[in-house]
């Protein structure tokens, strides 16, 4: 329930969900966000005449509940609804039975004991996600949380990553953002933090089945590729159109099938990894449909010119001689030139996948475009093509955790990406991003499966192990935000980040592809 408060007439406790300015001419970071105390009350009196106070996120005095509708419309709108699969809006709150979904679907897909270790059967109470890894008892974790150091970041950083634009072309996606604003309807930096409008078990199920449809047309496209064909870019549209439904309706889903349903080409996992990403940031932005679907078209094809080069370069360990990074450079042209030759290509498609490595202070590849010139879309995918790249593992090197990415990225604000960018960008994700392993005050470890838009430290976690970092062989699951009960009464709370990897807990063994 959505009012329009008075700055004068806001107190303590209402959560204000909009600014009647665009977020980023405001001192707040979170954009939505709870009037905790009496200095962020005065300063929004200060800066604003009036905000948007949504009163069923409010708490305390200002809470208000869903208002109750008539019942004919209730039975109208259950009648053209999923029953099978939406869950009524008073039983959200009651915690949902996630490691049985995950079974069932490992069962419906027929891939129980086949992925599972040798002699493990389904239900006997084993723990397919664990993994003892030889130095894994060696492993010392600081107390501060994680362990990687900046210089994962650095090595990271340092890989090229790189793609052609055509000179001289202009359009949407070299606009500047006052341009951007107009041409897409929507505030440019009005960060939406939308309530998920169905649970993330209910979109899993919608979504799996859409993620392995894209998987597959990936592969397609490989092969046309290397057949000299052009690939059909309408039924990969359809699938990425499919995509950013399921973003608006719940954006955790697809992020946590992506961590989980990998395949053995990391090529295919990091397309899908950066067109969810940049759907999802465009999506926050308040871009519209058109816009964030040419995000995720440019995403997936980002690197499939990357098929005309050598094998051994892409696979290659250690770093690149300069001959070698030049050869490898030449893949932004053959993906220029393999996209552009389909007829549904678009040329803001082409200028995404060509930008997308460009960088704000002039550093970047290949024209050294800098500032406004590099455009938002461009931006977009070049912060979030950087963030996937180093939360997962590659040839040359391990997966970093969210937080080191998050670290990394946020020593290049002011540089390599503007201010407002990385700022956007790190609320979108999150401090504990959906399949981030945490520890929590009662020395268990979890991982984060859904997101909390109200309060962003209290995701819903699973609890993986016990306090004596044992597995347990049923998960359950703990939503923070209604600051669930420990053993001695306190509140759960998260005490830190883990490493991936950490106690040799290995979360994507939830669902093999």
């Amino acid at each position: 329930m959505r009012e329009i408060v008075a700055a004068q007439d806001l107190r303590i406790g209402m959560f204000v969900t909009e600014l009647d300015r665009p977020w980023l001419e405001s001192p707040f970071l979170l954009q939505g966000f709870i009037i905790e105390d009496r200095e962020t009350l005065e300063q929004l009196r200060e800066l604003c005449r009036f905000v948007h106070v949504d009163r069923t996120r409010s708490a305390g005095d200002a809470w208000r509940p869903e208002p109750v509708a008539p019942p004919a419309a209730v039975r109208r709108r259950e009648s053209v609804s999923q029953a099978g699969l939406v869950t009524a809006p008073a039983a959200r709150r009651r915690p949902l039975d996630f490691f049985a979904l995950l079974k069932s679907l490992r069962s419906a897909a027929g891939e129980v004991g086949e992925n599972m270790p040798a002699g493990a059967e389904a239900g006997s109470g084993s723990a397919p996600w664990i993994h003892v890894y030889p130095d894994s008892e060696s492993r010392k974790l600081p107390a501060g949380g994680v362990s990687e150091s900046g210089e994962v970041a650095a090595a990271y950083a340092s890989r090229p990553l790189i793609y052609q634009d055509e000179p001289g072309r202009t359009s949407a996606a070299g606009a500047s953002r006052d341009e951007r604003q107009d041409e897409e309807g929507a505030a440019f930096g009005n960060m939406r933090q939308a309530e998920p409008r169905v649970p993330v078990e209910e979109e899993i199920v919608t979504a799996l089945p859409m993620l392995v449809k894209a998987q597959g047309l990936l592969a397609e496209v490989a092969r046309d590729v290397q057949n000299n064909l052009n690939p059909d870019l309408d039924r990969l549209r359809s699938v990425v159109s499919e995509m950013v439904l399921s973003v608006i309706r719940n954006p955790d889903a697809l992020l946590w099938l992506l961590r989980l349903k990998q395949t053995d080409q990391y090529s295919y996992d990091h397309s899908l990894d950066v067109a969810a990403h940049v759907m999802i940031f465009g999506r926050a932005l308040g871009l519209g449909e058109d816009a964030v679907t040419a995000l995720g078209m440019a995403g997936i094809l980002q690197d499939v010119g990357k098929l005309r080069l050598p094998v051994r370069l892409l696979h290659k360990t250690g770093a690149l001689s300069p001959r070698e990074y030049e050869i490898f450079k030449t893949h932004v042209d053959f993906s220029l030139h393999i996209v552009s030759r389909c007829p549904q290509a678009t040329p803001l498609m082409l200028e995404i996948i060509g930008r997308h490595h460009e960088r704000c202070d002039g550093s970047g590849y290949p024209a050294r475009l800098k500032g406004e010139e590099l455009g938002v879309m461009a931006e977009i995918a070049g912060i979030c093509d950087v963030y996937c790249a180093m939360t997962r593992a590659r040839p040359y090197g391990s997966a970093a955790s969210a937080q080191v990415a998050l670290d990394a990225i946020r020593a290049q604000r002011g540089t390599r990406f503007s201010n407002s960018m990385v700022d956007q960008f790190v609320q979108c994700i999150g401090l504990y991003p959906v399949g981030t392993l945490v520890e929590l005050n009662t020395g268990e470890v979890g991982v984060v499966i859904a997101q909390n838009r109200i309060r962003r430290l209290k995701p819903r976690v699973m609890i993986l192990l016990g306090p004596d970092k044992k597995p347990n062989a049923y998960p359950p699951s703990l939503d923070l935000l209604y600051d669930p009960a420990t053993a001695t009464g306190e509140p759960y709370a998260i005490s830190r980040a883990l490493p991936p990897g950490s106690h040799g807990v290995e979360p994507s063994e939830f669902y093999l592809a």
